[in-house]
């Protein structure tokens, strides 16, 4: 595969949760209709195009993987895991916001985002040989792990052994539905588990999250003291909040009651599991978090970010990312590369 198609491919993945809630609203769709697609596992309703398949085999060939069973209830998660070192990764990310000719586009982003490799066995890193740490990485609603593949290129650049995740639902993980963190939780308490019984994971731990993944790592980190360090790319306030701001900025087809309805629904079937705000997950850390956001990001809005920040431990910072909104931030790498391998460096540091 051609790095074309490399670029085409990544751009379609980063909309493609965003495709998925605008189609189930063409038509007369019901709220109800809708809270379910929200809650039913998106691996079960996107399908990835034959060339990104073909990708994603070929990574599979050259990265190691990892099966995990996790539960109740049972699911298999699936993770990649990349070794430290130079993977001659030439990476290269930029943001044009779209001048919109009708509504329905003006949250639209022209965002181009492109890697060329030409060799998939690591050269070690000059002059050490010492593992700094693991980082996990965490995608966002319904999206899958090779969709962090750049992250991982440049972190295992840094020094660091990088465990890509299929959370719950989501690319080739099984589960039927997901639980915005109330299963999600202890599944990555599991993964965590049976990575240090093989070996795999040495170190200080780390973990990378984007939107619904930034608030998946918060939560892990709430009830896991082996997480030593977060970075969480525009975590969201709640499901419901998520809900009703997703479908306001990506669905203007829907009213503004039905979001609501959206919302209302997604919290309540949600109700039986433990509290799934984020601030209170934040309030259960005990080591500072580097949260950021896209000075544009429709769902992680800046006063989010100023009531985590003070619910957060001392030493915790901001980031914003200039122009950028919720569904590119997450993948601006020339903007974010140099403060999140200098965070995790200075928290993960043994």
């Amino acid at each position: 595969m051609d790095m074309k198609e490399w670029r085409r491919e990544l751009g379609l993945q980063i909309l493609v949760a965003a495709l998925l809630l605008s189609l189930a609203c063409i038509g007369c769709v019901s709220s109800r209709t809708i809270a379910d697609r929200a809650l039913h596992a998106p691996n079960q309703q996107i399908k990835l195009p034959k060339e990104f398949q073909h990708l994603d085999a070929t990574l599979a060939t050259n990265f190691p993987i990892q099966r995990i069973a996790v539960g109740p209830p049972p699911a298999t998660l699936e993770l990649m895991v990349l070794e430290p070192g130079d993977y001659d990764a030439k990476l290269t990310s930029t943001i044009t916001p779209h001048h919109p000719r009708k509504r329905n586009d003006r949250h639209r982003y022209d965002f181009n985002f492109s890697f060329n490799f030409s060799n998939l066995n690591p050269k070690p890193r000059p002059g050490t040989n010492d593992l700094r740490g693991t980082i996990f990485l965490l995608h966002g609603y319904g999206l899958n792990k090779e969709i962090m593949l750049p992250w991982g290129l440049v972190l295992a650049k840094a020094g660091y052994r990088v465990v890509l995740v299929d959370l719950r639902g989501h690319g080739r993980s099984t589960g039927d539905r997901i639980y915005f963190g109330g299963i999600e939780r202890t599944d990555l308490v599991q993964c965590l588990d049976a990575l240090v019984q093989r070996r795999v994971c040495e170190g200080p731990v780390g973990v990378l999250g984007i939107s619904y993944g930034a608030v998946l790592a918060l939560q892990w980190a709430a009830i896991d003291p082996r997480v030593h360090s977060v970075t969480a790319i525009s975590p969201y306030p709640d499901p419901g909040t998520a809900a009703d701001r997703y479908l306001q900025t990506f669905a203007p087809n829907l009213t503004w009651r039905t979001d609501r309805k959206v919302a209302a629904l997604v919290a309540s079937r949600l109700a039986g599991f433990p509290d799934l705000a984020t601030e209170t997950a934040i309030r259960q850390i005990k080591h500072p978090i580097l949260f950021v956001r896209g000075e544009q990001d429709e769902v992680c809005l800046r006063e989010d970010l100023s009531r985590f920040q003070t619910a957060a431990p001392p030493g915790s910072e901001i980031k914003e990312v200039p122009l950028a909104n919720h569904l590119v931030v997450g993948m601006c790498i020339n903007q974010l590369r140099g403060p999140v391998i200098d965070w995790f460096h200075n928290r993960l540091a043994r």
